[in-house]
């Protein structure tokens, strides 16, 4: 019984040393790693299967959302809808330039102020004539008439008697009055703080209180009623007021 086992041994150990041993471990091998190559191939075919069978149907109807319509007319309908926006923009487009820039909807009524400036009305001389007498800014002058040393706070224009007396700028006629030292006046408020005064007018005046009058309307003519004056060559006393000062008459309708 010894002796068969020792046989039994010394066999086996000649098998793993010979040929056989090392054929049988290569064919294992072989077919390990072909198992896995089958098992890889069917994983990849299942993954590259859609699991809808109407798949390209569905493409086809993503493609063509409208189904039961030529992709011909539904490319003529979103040409047509192209051409409409188009058509629409063009109309606000000429819009905005037919009134101006337009305020967004929704903005707050300061926000709309701040964007809407309001163009300054164009200014004229009221007579073409010399300066005899300029605004003295402050400074004190002698009135040739009085005899007394006092600031002179408008121009005098010097014209002839009788001459067309024009509003230097668009504004509401708001006094006609006599004064007794300025003799017949006409007052124009301007807006924006700014108020005009032609004085030293003819007893023929062509405006009244409350009448709209533009830049270059005739609102008087000269004469010789200003009393502190009467002095001096007949002329316009032009006096001009901002935001109830004093301000020079010709650098406002040069500027």
């Amino acid at each position: 019984m010894v002796a068969m086992k020792k046989v039994r041994f010394s066999g086996f150990r000649k098998f793993i040393k010979g040929k056989g041993f090392a054929t049988a471990l290569v064919l294992s091998i072989g077919a390990v790693g072909i198992s896995a190559y089958v098992a890889y191939n069917s994983t990849l075919a299942k993954l590259s299967e859609p699991d809808d069978p109407d798949w390209e149907q569905e493409a086809a109807a993503v493609e063509n959302p409208q189904r039961g319509v030529p992709r011909a007319s539904q490319d003529n309908d979103a040409e047509d809808a192209n051409s409409h926006r188009g058509a629409e923009k063009e109309e606000e487009i000429q819009t905005e330039s037919a009134l101006g820039p337009l305020i967004p909807y929704d903005l707050e009524p300061s926000e709309e102020a701040n964007n809407f400036i309001r163009p300054e009305s164009p200014k004229v001389m009221p007579v073409e004539g010399e300066v005899i007498t300029p605004f003295s800014n402050g400074e004190l002058v002698k009135s040739n008439t009085l005899g007394v040393w006092r600031t002179h706070d408008a121009v005098d224009i010097a014209a002839n008697l009788g001459t067309e007396v024009r509003a230097i700028q668009r504004g509401t006629i708001s006094e006609v009055y006599t004064n007794v030292m300025w003799g017949i006046c006409v007052t124009i408020d301007h807006g924006n703080g700014v108020i005009s005064s032609y004085m030293g007018l003819d007893k023929d005046v062509t405006v009244a209180e409350g009448t709209q009058v533009e830049a270059g309307d005739v609102i008087g003519l000269i004469g010789n009623t200003a009393e502190a004056e009467i002095a001096d060559p007949p002329s316009l006393h032009l006096a001009i007021r901002k935001n109830d000062e004093w301000i020079d008459p010709i650098a406002y309708i040069n500027d």
